[in-house]
This record gives structure tokens, sequence and C-alpha cells, in this order.
């Protein structure tokens, strides 16, 4: 198995919790509370602002067209495509754009966008593509397994847009070039070069928990 493909299994205990977590199952079943997913737009709206901004990171780290125009597509999506799915949510709750402009990023929030922008403005492409790479993972994962899991109940579940748009195989295909990108960038590295990408795998991994849990909890601080 390639170096990328070994991350998933390397992180797996807190990828499971990831899964397992009741705000992703509760989304499954309907139940999730409307206002805990509310909080979570509004708090994944600002995030997706500071993660477009990796990928332009990226490109401008990038060493041959070709990457630089996969950063540079898929941050047009994150901002066109995927933040128009939000909008669209927001817009049946009645959230004015400008109220979600004014809403503040939680203490985790804040912690998981520094952490990525630190690794970007510090790492080369292989941390930039490491630290990004859970978000997209896990959500295609989590979201093709919801989707399975409930897929004799999802018809005219209020989330069901959410799970197809992350199940579907448009947004597979935009981080599939991830695997092969980071395989030739880690082709000459040690092993405590590689170790170091694990770990900077792992902790976004454990981000994102933290993003669903935070969510759940409707929780801005750790107070």
């Amino acid at each position: 198995m390639s170096f990328s493909r070994t991350l998933k299994d390397k992180s797996r205990a807190v990828w499971e919790d990831g899964y397992n977590h009741p705000f992703l199952h509760e989304m499954g079943k309907g139940t999730l509370d409307r206002e805990a997913f509310k909080f979570y737009l509004l708090q994944d709206y600002t995030y997706l602002i500071e993660y477009a901004k990796i990928f332009a990171m990226g490109a401008v780290k990038a060493t041959d067209e070709k990457l630089m125009t996969n950063f540079t597509v898929i941050q047009h999506a994150i901002l066109y495509e995927e933040m128009d799915l939000h909008r669209k949510y927001m817009n049946e709750f009645g959230i004015a754009l400008d109220e979600n402009h004014a809403v503040k990023p939680s203490l985790y929030n804040k912690a998981y966008t520094s952490n990525m922008m630190s690794v970007a403005q510090t790492g080369g492409v292989a941390e930039i593509i490491a630290v990004i790479f859970p978000c997209a993972w896990t959500y295609y994962d989590y979201a093709t397994r919801l989707k399975e899991q409930y897929r004799d109940s999802l018809e005219g579940n209020f989330y069901q847009t959410w799970i197809e748009n992350y199940a579907s195989d448009d947004f597979r295909d935009s981080f599939e070039w991830f695997y092969d990108t980071l395989d030739a960038l880690c082709e000459h590295k040690t092993e405590l070069e590689l170790e170091a990408l694990e770990d900077i795998f792992r902790r976004s991994v454990e981000f994102e928990y933290l993003f669903w849990d935070m969510s759940y909890k409707r929780q801005l601080s750790y107070f």
C-alpha cells in the first residue's frame, strides 16, 4: 500500500470516533437539532474561507503548472460550489449573508485553521497536502457510509443534500489527485520526515472530530 493510503489506518481510532459521532448519525437519521446544524453551517463557512487560503498557499509553493492548476481548481470549487451549498442551507434558515460575515470562529475552529496556516507557511507542498487531506477524505468517507447506512430513510431527510453532495463521485474526484501527488513527493523522504507528515495528517483528523463535537454542543470556547 502506498504511503498516502496508509494514513487513514494510522489515524483509525480518531477517524472512527469522528464517523460514530452523534452529529453525523443524527444527520443520517434526519433527527439532528437544526440549531446545531445552523451552528455548524456558520462555523464551517468561516472555516472554508481559511481553508481556501491554504490551497492558495499550495499553488504558490507548487513546482509545476499541473499542480498549480489542481490547487486553484479546488480553491475555486470551495469558494463557488461548496460554499454555495452552505448559502442555500443558510437561506432556508433565514440567515442573511451579512449576518454570516459577522460570525466569529469558535476556539476550535480558529485552532484548526491556525494550525493549517502554520503548516502551510512553514512547510512545503507535501505538508500542505497532509494538513488539508483529512477534511476532504473524512467528508467523503463519512458521507458515503451515511448514505449507505441510512439509504432507506434518506428521502425527505433535511440533510439529504449535504450527504449526497459529499458522497458524490464529483467530490471524490476533486481530491483524488492527493494520493499520487503525496506519494510522489514522499518518494525520497526519510522515515522521520514521513512520521512528521503522519503527525500533521493525524492532527487534522483530530481537529475534524473536534469540529463535529463543538458543533453538536454549539460550543464557541472551552468555557
